[in-house]
């Protein structure tokens, strides 16, 4: 901050006089330094002023207070306090700096021991106090841990409001409130706003992979691809040894179908975090779904639930696996753990449907299907209501399975009338009139 030489300005002598007028009231006498500071040894040379010129800088960098005091000859004036001990009590260090055309210098400093000096310095606008900022960053913090409470009590609408008063009042903003907020709008299915939130955390702190990761699963859920690759790496790169970042990272990678790479991330989150199941989990679902070897995946999924034996999505794919395997009776078991389970999660259910539908259990994935529907945010609803149309297929009800098949691509698209026009138990479905009269409507939608 200060423009001139310190040691040159002020340590030519023992007590140089200040160089032009000050608010500040003359260095203390030795004797009353050591009256001060009792527990100081003196110095051979003396306790004069230059011995203090060493706490200007600090004083400058952090103070405890700033007071703004009169305009002189079209410079402010400023002083930092430094409490050297009780912070509303001398002995006080004080640097006086003025500023004129963005140029700032430090003119004098002092020692404050007498209660009357002090006052007369804090008689002017108090531009900075450390205290108060404290307090602030005490209520910030608060605010954002009871938006995090409410956040996981899906409380989304009073989680947001805490979070934006938190946001108003740090100021500037903290890097963290904006990843936290991205948070709530993600969940609360705002992306746009979320991906905002992260952009900005990101932008006020590069050095946490937090946000970086955040708006990689945004875009890897929006399969943008490119976007989601660039994200997940910037996130590895900040944290190499955060295993989530590593797996979700490898499995942005099986999609690319860049396996010999995913596996490698996949052994390096092991190697940091052998007790994180998401790794073993994201093994199984590539040898489940990617290759084919439900063997190899239920010994995977074995190995996550023991170390995560309530993840709903990773039991439900269990008994897809044993299903695969022939192994009804564990398949069973699997499902009518699900069936005593108070709440079921909307990956449970659209599995679920699946399951049952595969085991001829066609009411029982009707109802799976009806209660999944009740959530806000049914999983993947374009093959929710695919695997209803194929329930109401194979049960002999055409009419709903076409209704349902209509919900399906309408909510999926080409992608779905693809697979249902492979489908053999949809082909009464797909050969109709107005199943033909369907297949138009996403490039009917595409054109406009």
């Amino acid at each position: 901050m200060a423009t001139r030489d310190l040691q040159e300005l002020f340590g030519s002598e023992d007590e140089c006089p200040t160089p032009c007028v000050t608010f500040l009231p003359p260095f203390p006498h030795r004797d009353r330094i050591l009256e001060a500071f009792p527990h100081l040894v003196p110095m051979d040379s003396g306790l004069g002023k230059t011995e203090f010129l060493r706490w200007v800088n600090f004083t400058l960098e952090h103070p405890d207070e700033i007071w703004e005091a009169e305009e002189v000859l079209d410079c402010k004036v400023y002083h930092y306090l430094n409490f050297v001990g009780d912070p509303k009590k001398p002995p006080v260090f004080v640097v006086e700096a003025r500023r004129q055309d963005e140029l700032t210098e430090v003119t004098d400093y002092t020692l404050i021991i007498q209660e009357s000096d002090l006052e007369q310095i804090r008689s002017g606008d108090l531009v900075y106090c450390l205290a108060q900022e404290w307090e602030r960053e005490r209520l910030v913090r608060s605010l954002n841990e009871k938006a995090l409470m409410k956040y996981d009590e899906d409380c989304l609408d009073e989680a947001k409001e805490l979070i934006g008063r938190a946001v108003l009042l740090s100021g500037s903003g903290n890097a963290y409130l904006f990843n936290n907020r991205g948070l709530i709008h993600w969940k609360m299915g705002k992306t746009d706003a979320a991906k905002q939130d992260f952009a900005e955390s990101i932008r006020l702190d590069e050095s946490n992979g937090d946000p970086c990761f955040n708006l990689g699963l945004i875009y890897f859920d929006e399969c943008d691809y490119s976007r989601a690759l660039r994200y997940l790496r910037r996130a590895v790169e900040i944290s190499p040894v955060d295993s989530q970042f590593l797996t979700e990272l490898g499995h942005l990678y099986l999609e690319l179908e860049r396996e010999e790479e995913a596996l490698e991330l996949f052994g390096e989150a092991l190697e940091h975090n052998p007790d994180d199941a998401q790794v073993d989990f994201h093994l199984a679902n590539y040898f489940l779904y990617k290759k084919n070897k439900p063997r190899k995946a239920v010994r995977y999924y074995y190995k996550g639930l023991s170390k995560e034996p309530e993840d709903q999505f990773a039991l439900a794919d269990l008994a897809v696996a044993q299903w695969m395997l022939g192994n009804l009776g564990e398949a069973l078991r699997i499902r009518q753990i699900f069936e005593q389970l108070p709440k079921l999660m909307p990956y449970a259910m659209s599995r679920l449907v699946y399951l049952s539908m595969e085991m001829g259990d066609y009411e029982g994935a009707l109802q799976y299907y009806h209660r999944a529907l009740k959530q806000k945010e049914p999983f993947e609803p374009q093959w929710l209501h695919y695997n209803a149309a194929l329930v109401f297929a194979k049960s002999g009800r055409p009419k709903q399975a076409m209704d349902t098949l209509d919900l399906a691509v309408r909510a999926g698209g080409e992608t779905v009338i693809k697979r249902a026009l492979s489908d053999k138990a949809l082909e009464q479905i797909t050969g109709t009139p107005a199943f033909k009269k369907l297949i138009k409507l996403p490039s009917k939608r595409g054109k406009r």
